[in-house]
This record gives C-alpha cells, structure tokens and sequence, in this order.
C-alpha cells in the first residue's frame, strides 16, 4: 500500500480550535504536545509476528495559511526509536539498509494545506514524507473524531502504511515485509506552553 497515513493527526487536531479562522486571525496555531502524543511504527515479518516500536521524541506544529487552511509540520527523532523486539531488530532498523539512523536522524512530515474541519470529520491528507533522506508524496487517513474538540478533549487517531522500498529500504527482502506500518495518537497544545 502506497499510502502513508501517518502524519495526518496534527492536521486533525486542529480542527475544533481553528474552524473559524477569521475569528483566530491572530491566535497563534496550536502545536503538538510530545508529553501527551504518541507515535509508533510496526514492521511485519514474513515467517509472522510484528515488531512495534515508539519515538521517544517527536513534535510537530500547525501553520494557519492567510485563507484559513492549515497544514501540519512534524518531525520525528529517528535515534530515539525504542523497538520492543529483539536485540538483532533494533540493530536492522538503525542501519544504513533500513533507517539509517547514522546519516538521517530525522523523519520529517509536512501536508499540503487542508481544511479546518478534517480534523473532525476525517478523511485523506495530502504531504510529503521525508525518510532517509529520501522525499515521497504520501497521503494520510485521519480517523473522524469522538469527541467535539479533537487535539484537546480527545486524541487525534491517524494510521497508515509506506512502501520501505519507495523510500530506498530494499535490504532484508527475506524475513521483511514490504510495508512500515505507522500509528499516530496526537494532543495538542497552545504555542509556547510548557
């Protein structure tokens, strides 16, 4: 599956808070909370199994354009990736045939300009992913909300795929699936707090 669904959740959080963009014309837009958000990633094995693992450090920011749409910058710190599989995985994903951490240690991902109300309804986000220092266009599935104040009241739920070798990860065809998995639960928080 070509699609990454991944950082789409900052532009769904956004949406109880910046509906009405004349009325927050001046408001500075609202940024991911790293403290209360997680993110995760899963590569399938082909003889079964998963293995999960989380960014122990990632943060992102909403831009508010001149027309009201917004569009979600994130960044997410490669070397702080914790896999919860064994010893040999962990150094598979950080070598320079999978993440390659070394030499690109950060993941990076900006959306095109989208509406207000996709962070309550849900839907695809358009962006583009940087991954080992390779740049592929991506779209994201945002999850329709639970709750009236997506970001605040209720986390923001973005999943998805990418394809490792669109991005130069051809290595381990053998025991690895194609796909990277992604799962984003994203709060948020007014610049500048703590």
């Amino acid at each position: 599956m070509r699609s990454a669904r991944a950082g789409a959740w900052l532009a769904v959080l956004a949406g109880g808070l910046l509906a009405a963009p004349a009325a927050h014309a001046q408001a500075p837009a609202p940024e991911i909370d790293p403290l209360a958000s997680r993110a995760a990633i899963t590569v399938d094995l082909r003889v079964g199994g998963r293995v999960q693992g989380r960014f122990q450090d990632f943060d992102g920011r909403l831009e508010r354009h001149p027309d009201g749409r917004l569009q979600v910058h994130v960044r997410l710190d490669a070397r702080r990736l914790v896999l919860d599989g064994p010893g040999w995985m962990d150094r598979s994903m950080r070598s320079e045939k999978f993440l390659d951490v070394a030499h690109h240690p950060v993941i990076r991902f900006r959306s095109e300009p989208f509406a207000p109300g996709l962070s309550r309804e849900g839907g695809w986000m358009a962006g583009e992913l940087e991954l080992r220092g390779v740049a592929r266009p991506v779209r994201f599935q945002v999850a329709p909300a639970e709750c009236g104040a997506p970001g605040l009241d209720c986390d923001i739920h973005v999943s998805g795929v990418v394809s490792r070798r669109e991005f130069g990860m051809v290595a381990y065809r053998v025991w690895l699936q194609d796909g990277v998995g992604f799962d984003f639960r994203v709060r948020l928080r007014q610049s500048g707090q703590p």
